[in-house]
């Protein structure tokens, strides 16, 4: 999908005002309170593709349930004035009215679907005739009003064009659903006809001359359901008389029915998305019959598809994107829906809410990385950010702080409770830490608080720095970056603040936190190639994937 954003207005729930989804990406995740309204927007797009073919027939009669005060519905598309300019040679008419803003400057334009026409923008209201020129390609000379009207039914015409073009390609996934052989959705060429699933499968999986690629498609299927099942070597056929899915497991074959339906539908569904590729699909309410692992297993398969995505949910498992995926929080006021993308710092306790989630009801995030503090975390972010920059604070993991000494009061025991001792797994079971060494060489003996959470936690998840502390990892052209120093001496066993030179007039450790936010600033991926940093980072992220 090309538009980054539309809008909907005078439908159900929305009102002449209308909403907007602007910043859409590859997954959009709608979400909010029982009729909210979030539905209202698949339905919108559903039956949008229903009547693709002449927008005049979309519902408009007065009584129809789509309408609000009898007033026609309409679409909003959001487009720079740099894309409707008719003729370009023309520009240098707008010297006299600040061209460049309007060029610039992004409209929303309400396509009716009744009169197949947009509105001209209010500041269109006072341009001249030779303003009005630009925008359109019919007359040189010609009244005012039937300038406005040339401009109306060429941007009218290229709107049209858009939404056929954008729209035409569209999946409908209600939440009530049964996905077999010989079922279809719905009533329109949006719906997925079930029927053609496994006799697609079956082609894809014995290709024609010419038409090898499309077993690419039949391997990315059979890679899901190895990850769903956990067995990386089972293997899909779907036998002559393609009439099932049959897994091949240890030996063993078994039709995917005999698996639950989680399973078996999730199967039958992504097998669907791969088949429609580039199309807008929508669905309802996808965590139906699927346990929150599984969730997540297919939030994952959708970034490997090529579609378009918009799904409504009540599942808090779907808050948990990436940068491919917008969330958009719905809300209902009693006389009008509105919509609002979504910041994580800023709306997801508000969304929680809105799904009825307690404290209590998330045990868990997906893992913690215990370090000593506030500087800890910047470097240790920097560093995973180098290397993995998909990964994310705050959705694959947290980072929390023990406060140094104050390690002696905590606990990573799994099996009994010590009760002089904090127990940190009741916060979660997943947890890594990292702990300076400390001593003043590399053989110096660790102190028996941090032996015993090594014993504690475990070989796999603890990280104890070579050098004596974590600033130790810094390198000798991060540090003269920072300084601006032509030269600087590092040494693994002593602290940073010895060895800043007193030229340089910063005392380290007096202000920790804000210093390691400018060294950060000048960490790079060669920066990495010291001591075991790599090593140990490699370890981190391979435990943290694990989490996820």
């Amino acid at each position: 999908m090309k538009l980054k954003g539309f809008g909907i207005s005078n439908y159900r729930s929305f009102d002449e005002e209308g909403i907007m989804l602007e910043g859409l990406k590859k997954i959009n995740i709608i979400i909010g309170k029982n009729n909210c309204g979030k539905s209202n927007i698949l339905r919108f797009l559903h039956t949008l593709n229903s009547n693709i073919n002449d927008l005049r027939n979309f519902p408009n009669d007065i009584q129809n349930q789509h309408r609000r005060n009898g007033t026609p519905s309409k679409i909003i598309i959001k487009l720079k004035g740099s894309e409707l300019i008719v003729q370009q040679d023309n520009l240098r008419r707008f010297r006299d009215w600040n061209y460049n803003v309007f060029l610039n400057k992004s409209w929303n334009l309400y396509y009716d679907f009744l009169s197949q026409v947009v509105n001209l923008p209010e500041d269109f209201a006072n341009l001249s005739n030779n303003q009005l020129i630009s925008f359109q390609g019919k007359y040189s000379s010609a009244p005012t009003e039937d300038l406005k009207k040339a401009v109306i039914e060429n941007w009218s015409n290229k709107i049209k064009s858009i939404i056929k073009l954008e729209f035409r390609d569209l999946i409908y996934i209600p939440h009530l659903r049964v996905i077999q052989e010989g079922h279809s959705f719905g009533d329109s060429n949006s719906s997925i006809n079930g029927s053609n699933i496994i006799s697609k499968m079956f082609a894809m999986q014995n290709p024609e001359i010419g038409q090898e690629k499309s077993r690419d498609k039949f391997n990315l299927i059979q890679n899901f359901v190895r990850e769903l099942i956990n067995k990386p070597k089972l293997k899909i056929e779907i036998p002559h008389t393609q009439k099932e899915i049959v897994l091949t497991i240890d030996g063993v074959r078994q039709p995917l029915d005999a698996f639950g339906t989680g399973i078996h539908q999730l199967v039958i569904l992504c097998s669907t998305l791969v088949i429609h590729e580039n199309s807008i699909v929508c669905i309802e309410e996808p965590e139906i019959h699927l346990h929150p692992e599984l969730q997540r297993k297919f939030l994952n398969f959708l970034h490997k598809t090529k579609n378009t995505y918009f799904i409504t949910t009540h599942s808090n498992t779907f808050l948990n994107s990436n940068n491919n995926t917008s969330i958009y929080h719905v809300k209902n006021d009693g006389l009008k829906s509105t919509i609002q993308l979504a910041t994580r710092n800023e709306t997801t306790f508000s969304i929680l809410n809105d799904l009825g989630y307690k404290s209590s009801d998330i045990l868990q995030t997906n893992g913690v990385i215990w370090v000593e503090g506030p500087s800890d975390r910047t470097y240790l972010l920097q560093w995973l950010k180098i290397l993995t920059p998909e990964l994310m604070e705050g959705i694959h993991f947290s980072v929390m702080f023990y406060g140094g000494k104050l390690l002696s009061h905590l606990s990573f025991e799994k099996e009994k409770v010590i009760s002089d001792l904090i127990p940190l797994l009741k916060l979660n079971q997943n947890a890594f830490v990292l702990m300076d060494r400390d001593g003043f060489t590399s053989k110096a003996k660790l102190t028996q608080t941090k032996q015993r959470v090594k014993a504690e936690i475990g070989e796999r998840n603890y990280w104890v720095t070579k050098g004596r502390e974590i600033e130790n990892y810094l390198t000798e052209k991060s540090l003269r970056d920072w300084l601006n120093l032509d030269s600087i001496t590092i040494d693994e066993n002593t602290k940073l603040e010895d060895l800043v030179p007193k030229s340089a007039k910063i005392k380290y450790n007096t202000s920790k936190s804000t210093y390691a936010k400018q060294i950060a600033e000048h960490i790079t991926i060669d920066d990495l190639e010291i001591l075991d940093l790599k090593t140990k980072l490699n370890q981190l992220i391979k435990t943290i994937t694990s989490w996820n």
